[in-house]
């Protein structure tokens, strides 16, 4: 385990401490229980959670009887038992009349009568989160997930390959299968051969030697190479997606003007719609791009984004529980107020979550100002693409400017969502219908910075900076060279002093080190000055918004 450092804490916080340490040992990220499962008032009832949870958006990871049937590749257990998805990160909960199956949270059937079910993933495997105080697991609806991501893949690689080369977990494989589907042994081990070559070819094209970890991923790195260079078929434009990033925070997301890390996607319609569409595609959603065609089949559900978006419009962030976390100091927190005005206001504004259309506006900081880590911001920036058979098309089909012979890859991929979009021109008129909001339009729309969003609920949406190098609120008010250099990720008890999540070591943690390529902790030196009593009213306030 982590050594914890107490140096400067009065007893009662080292006391604090000491108890959450403990019960680090014993309430890790697998413990999932949903009969302990606590919900807090977030703007959402049991149906619309379960419905954003379980709604597809046209994910297509691998055939849905195979997910359900197969083993893990070390053992006879089934790979979806909630021990071996919660080992992974994945958030798991009881089968209901919305979940049939007790899937986990974010995996989900996609219904194909042509070309049979698969399972998939939705906004809420990445943007679900929770947090465990003294054993009670409290659900955070639009929170960030702890989920690990390409460990998910390659476990399911390796199981898959152990299926097709072990003849008897074959036969126990096939025997369900066949049940199921009516396919034979000889054809279901021609599709296995088939998937298994996809994935590894997929998984060669986003191979990265920076260690992405439970609650990251390189969004923007893994779609522009699915369409740059897999839909386009251009293995030249392959660019390692080395820059991850934490999965953000979905509540009031729908409000902001701009959203994204950098700030990148106004969010007036269509931009929603674009942006969800792009999401759907970047998590094994299907599109063909052939040659002098205006549109693009896809297996993009256009109606449901319209369905997804419209209800994370109605979220609002956590509240402090100090039903099970404590009641908060009314000294520190007249203090602390006094404080966060003078350094933290200026770019993390306040929100008044009981206005339902409140409009709120991004604070955008150049990367060099703010000084975090730069290299999700160069990777966006600086790549450019060969655009083959795109070359010369409109950027939005039919309108817009042609698309040069190398260009940004988001270039590509904003066409190739507008493709698939146009493709269901009914569906898309609808989305846009469901999800219609009247958003501020951005005044300024440089990808040389980072967004600054409104913090609220900020105490649970560990770890902190867009790279997710820093683990409590506490270590961001220390100035850069005094914070953690290394720590793990994956323990979800709630550090009730420091405000993240415990650091600690298990089978189940990965292991974050801030020297590496990307993971920077260094930069977002305001209010480091404080002295420590100050900062322990800063972050009183902090956990009131």
């Amino acid at each position: 385990m982590k050594k914890i450092t107490t140096q400067g804490l009065t007893v009662i916080q080292k006391v604090i401490i000491l108890l959450c340490s403990f019960l680090s040992m014993h309430y890790t990220s697998a413990d999932n229980d949903s009969r302990n499962e606590i919900f807090l008032s977030q703007g959402w009832d049991h149906k619309t959670r379960q419905t954003v949870s379980y709604t597809s958006f046209g994910s297509r990871f691998i055939p849905y009887d195979w997910f359900i049937t197969l083993e893990q590749s070390d053992s006879r257990e089934l790979f979806r038992n909630n021990r071996n998805m919660a080992a992974l990160g994945f958030i798991t909960v009881q089968a209901d009349e919305f979940n049939p199956d007790g899937l986990p949270v974010g995996l989900v059937r996609d219904n194909d009568k042509k070309n049979g079910d698969y399972i998939g993933l939705t906004c809420a495997a990445c943007h679900t989160g929770q947090v465990g105080i003294q054993g009670k697991r409290i659900r955070i609806d639009g929170g960030q997930a702890l989920i690990d991501f390409t460990q998910f893949e390659h476990s399911v690689l390796a199981a898959l390959k152990a299926t097709l080369g072990e003849p008897e977990k074959f036969l126990r494989f096939a025997k369900h299968v066949n049940t199921i589907s009516g396919a034979n042994a000889e054809t279901l081990k021609g599709q296995l051969q088939i998937r298994i070559a996809e994935l590894e070819q997929h998984y060669a094209v986003n191979k990265t030697d920076i260690p992405y970890g439970k609650g990251r991923l390189d969004a923007f790195g893994q779609i522009f190479n699915a369409i740059a260079v897999e839909a386009l078929h251009i293995p030249e434009n392959t660019h390692a997606p080395d820059a991850p990033t934490s999965y953000p925070v979905l509540w009031d997301a729908s409000h902001l003007d701009l959203v994204q890390w950098n700030a990148s996607a106004p969010n007036k319609e269509p931009g929603p719609l674009f942006q969800n569409a792009i999401t759907a595609l970047a998590v094994y959603g299907t599109v063909s791009v052939p040659a002098n065609k205006l549109t693009y089949e896809s297996s993009i559900r256009i109606s449901n984004l319209g369905d997804i978006q419209r209800e994370f419009y109605q979220l609002v962030a956590p509240q402090w529980p100090k039903e099970f976390a404590g009641e908060l100091d009314a000294k520190k927190l007249s203090a602390g107020k006094g404080l966060y005005d003078q350094h933290c206001l200026q770019c993390h504004t306040y929100v008044n979550s009981t206005d339902k259309k409140r409009k709120l506006t991004a604070v955008l900081t150049p990367v060099a100002e703010v000084g975090t880590d730069p290299l999700m911001s160069d990777n966006f920036n600086n790549r450019t693409v060969k655009s083959g058979i795109l070359e010369g098309d409109r950027l939005m089909i039919l309108a817009g400017d042609k698309i040069p012979a190398q260009t940004k890859p988001l270039d590509l991929v904003t066409h190739t969502a507008a493709g698939a979009l146009f493709n269901q021109p009914w569906q898309t008129i609808k989305a846009v219908f469901k999800e219609y909001q009247s958003n501020n339009s951005a005044s300024e729309n440089s990808t040389l910075n980072y967004k600054a969003r409104p913090i609220n609920g900020i105490w649970a949406s560990a770890p902190y900076l867009h790279n997710g190098s820093v683990p409590t609120i506490y270590d961001l008010l220390l100035p850069a060279h005094e914070r953690p250099k290394t720590f793990y990720v994956g323990n979800i008890e709630l550090d009730l002093i420091k405000v993240g999540h415990v650091s600690s070591e298990s089978p189940d943690s990965t292991f974050f080190d801030t020297g590496l390529r990307g993971n920077s902790n260094a930069g977002h030196e305001y209010g480091t000055q404080l002295n420590n009593e100050q900062r322990w009213e800063l972050i009183e306030y902090i956990k009131s918004l």
